[in-house]
């Protein structure tokens, strides 16, 4: 299996729009706590539902591929700027979930703005 590629999973617009649920979840759950590296994980979360949500609905199919790069190359075949917006926020997602030294709150609060960015694309795209 190619890494540009990788795996990948059919879905349809009900599919994408428990995403969409998935990520709404997320994002509220990021705003209600205080630790910098929960909040960015939750928001990391709520941003990778977000662009299955966009995916399923425009393409049938979301990544499924533990490389999060996948799911970036994915996006941008919808569009390049979401796509961005995804590879930020999981450019961070190792510090905040994995490492002893904590994210900064001000990039936890760039993870916040970015899966809100994804998350309103996604309701858009969904009308909801």
């Amino acid at each position: 299996m190619s890494r540009g590629r990788g795996a990948r999973k059919t879905c349809d617009v009900q599919q994408a729009r428990q995403r969409l649920v998935d990520a709404r979840q997320f994002i509220e759950a990021a705003k209600l706590l205080d630790s910098p590296d929960v909040v960015a994980t939750c928001a990391i979360h709520a941003a990778i539902a977000a662009a299955d949500a966009i995916t399923c609905h425009a393409l049938g199919e979301r990544s499924s591929d533990g490389h999060h790069a996948s799911a970036v190359d994915l996006l941008r075949q919808v569009d390049s700027r979401l796509a961005t917006a995804l590879k930020r926020a999981l450019d961070r997602k190792t510090q905040a979930g994995y490492e002893s030294v904590d994210i900064s709150a001000a990039d936890a609060a760039s993870c916040v703005k970015w899966a809100e960015q994804l998350l309103a694309a996604a309701s858009a795209r969904l009308q909801n």
